[in-house]
């Protein structure tokens, strides 16, 4: 055990540069400290999470009305009566404008080709931040179909409802 100190003394001498040591004022034996610098993030990183994340021009009230205005309920979706949850992953640039589009889940039926279409012709976003700066972040997007009843059919119209967090809208199409 008395063998064991030193060697780890030694390793610990060998394996840190200067400024990596610290001794304590009472002159025990020296500790090895992690001296972190803080690098700074490329152009090219893409955060996952971000300290202040992305917001749609006028908030989440807007994004629903933006939604709602836009979205239409694809007529092979209707007829086949295909009713989900699309997953849509895409990048805010530090500018706020959206690129990187990917269909996570689909639903078929042009139900992800029309959140496709909606997302992209999105005006551009407040980007995320971290540390006070614009940083380029990955978000997901999730948009729900739902028919009313089973299949639209003249008798039995469709309607649009478009779920977000908290809240849910009903659109007449």
């Amino acid at each position: 055990m008395k063998k064991l100190i030193p060697l780890c003394s030694l390793l610990l001498f060998t394996g840190c540069s200067d400024e990596d040591l610290y001794v304590s004022p009472d002159g025990d034996m020296p500790q090895a400290v992690l001296i972190e610098e803080e690098i700074p993030a490329s152009e090219q990183d893409i955060f996952m999470v971000v300290e202040e994340q992305p917001i749609f021009p006028g908030g989440q009230e807007a994004y629903t009305k933006f939604l709602g205005t836009n979205l239409t309920y694809p007529e092979k979706a209707k007829n086949m009566g295909i009713e989900g949850r699309v997953f849509v992953s895409f990048v805010v640039q530090k500018d706020g404008e959206l690129k990187d589009f990917q269909i996570i889940r689909g639903i078929g039926g042009g139900c992800d080709e029309e959140a496709l279409r909606v997302l992209m012709a999105s005006p551009n976003w407040e980007p995320g931040k971290q540390r006070g700066r614009e940083v380029a972040t990955r978000m997901q997007a999730a948009i729900t179909f739902k028919l009313d009843g089973s299949k639209a059919s003249p008798s039995n119209p469709s309607r649009l409802i478009i779920e977000v967090p908290d809240q849910e809208i009903e659109i007449e199409k």
